[in-house]
């Protein structure tokens, strides 16, 4: 092979890892980057690096002190411009306000081959609780925004506090998972059982509108001023119990 068709060789090759997303050493697997350091952001830092993660945040001021704070709190944690976090790694995990979602995906540029946590919820709230604020989901608008990436609906209806520490309540907590992308939601669900909670598949990204409707749900006793009765969504699973014959819908 001459050199002419070594370079064309090689051009063809990156060509080819551009195209189908696939992963260089700068996106490993075990390198997470949060984008986001409010108070869920510093719960998955916590969640992932105490189970040996090396977490990166991504903020828009990263040398700010109150940044630098989750930083701290975070074993191993680095903190960089929301591009730059998601370039380092090979899982991204959207811990942002819904409202700054839209504009915080696209300053990360090429998301191609990345497997992308979707936290959020598209709600807002008004003098009547939470309620949805988009016609469909956040979870199927992320999809769509994120070219290129596999996003899973995942943590949208569970407690930051939670996040942080999934054995402060007695039993698993549930962690529903929506996602158009087979592969990505078996991926994230071995993921989240390992991390202490229930994974429970939910079917494909359109379920993400029932999802966040669950979170308005969540809400209620916060914004009622019931705190007394907060709860976490747990499942009990019904799989053993023998059924007569199933009439199908319709």
């Amino acid at each position: 092979m001459n050199r002419r068709e070594a370079l064309t060789t090689l051009s063809a090759a990156a060509l080819a890892t551009a195209v189908t997303g696939e992963r260089t050493m700068a996106q490993d697997d075990k390198t997470i980057a949060v984008i986001g350091t409010g108070r869920m952001g510093g719960a998955f830092g916590k969640l992932f690096s105490g189970a040996g993660y090396t977490v990166v945040y991504g903020s828009r001021n990263p040398a700010e002190e109150k940044v630098q704070a989750v930083v701290k709190a975070t074993s191993g944690a680095t903190a960089m411009s929301a591009k730059d976090a998601a370039a380092k790694a090979g899982i991204v995990v959207l811990a942002t306000p819904w409202t700054a979602t839209e504009a915080t995906i696209k300053s990360m540029g090429d998301l191609t081959g990345k497997l992308i946590l979707d936290p959020t919820n598209a709600i807002s709230f008004g003098k009547d609780g939470a309620g949805l604020s988009v016609a469909t989901s956040g979870g199927e608008l992320v999809r769509d925004w994120a070219k290129g990436a596999a996003v899973v609906k995942a943590f949208n209806t569970v407690g930051y506090f939670v996040i942080a520490d999934p054995k402060v309540l007695d039993g698993k907590v549930a962690v529903f998972l929506a996602s158009d992308d087979a592969a990505a939601k078996d991926k994230v669900m071995a993921m989240v059982n390992g991390l202490g909670f229930e994974a429970v598949d939910v079917g494909p990204m359109r379920n993400a509108r029932v999802l966040e409707g669950m979170s308005t749900l969540y809400m209620v006793p916060y914004m009622s001023g019931k705190p007394d009765q907060r709860f976490e969504w747990a499942v009990r699973r019904s799989g053993g119990v023998k059924l007569g014959p199933v009439r199908p819908a319709g």
